[in-house]
């Protein structure tokens, strides 16, 4: 799947605020998590994050050996596998990810790669993040899957747990009217 500059720039407006209801694909897929801790402080973090890999993406060459990562996020920075100490939340976030999939964390220059443009490995673009509706620590990660039903989104499942994820269920396909029924956090 590819991910031209524009439609880069497009997820990143999402990424800032709720999309129009008029403007969802015929299929969204959504990621049912739970949250420790205040939920508007998790969408926070994964907005920030969201926000600088998508600015990364639409305006730096993939061709260097290193990508920049000074607007990424220093906890998000710290908890990759080349990091520093991260923050206690990344860190228990870090350690349910490894429990979960039994893979190591991941590499931030690695994870980023997962976002060139010019690449067809990130099988996702982020939708919205609304509250579940079924309890105050959930949350659902909207995303477009452009209808597919199986994706790569293993870079997104690291990301929702190093944000600080209890737990993250695995994708649902659905109509976008239940999005639309939904609270953005």
């Amino acid at each position: 799947m590819l991910h031209e500059i524009e439609d880069l720039e497009m997820e990143r407006t999402r990424v800032s605020g709720r999309p129009e209801t008029d403007s969802a694909p015929p299929v969204l897929a959504y990621f049912e998590l739970a949250v420790d801790g205040d939920p508007a402080q998790y969408a926070s973090r994964l907005r920030g994050v969201m926000d600088a890999v998508l600015q990364i993406a639409a305006s730096e060459s993939f061709d260097d050996d290193d990508l920049p990562v000074g607007t990424v996020p220093a906890w998000f920075r710290g908890v990759c596998r080349d990091g520093a100490s991260p923050e206690p939340f990344a860190a228990a976030g870090r350690d349910r990810y490894s429990a979960r999939t039994g893979s190591q964390p991941w590499n931030l220059q690695n994870w980023l790669s997962r976002f060139d443009p010019d690449l067809e490995v990130r099988g996702w673009a982020w939708w919205d993040l609304t509250r579940a509706p079924d309890g105050e620590d959930r949350l659902r990660l909207w995303a477009d899957t452009w209808g597919e039903p199986f994706f790569a989104w293993e870079d997104l499942r690291w990301l929702l747990y190093a944000c600080g994820a209890l737990t993250v269920a695995d994708p649902v396909l659905t109509k976008p009217q239940v999005w639309a029924a939904e609270v953005s956090v």
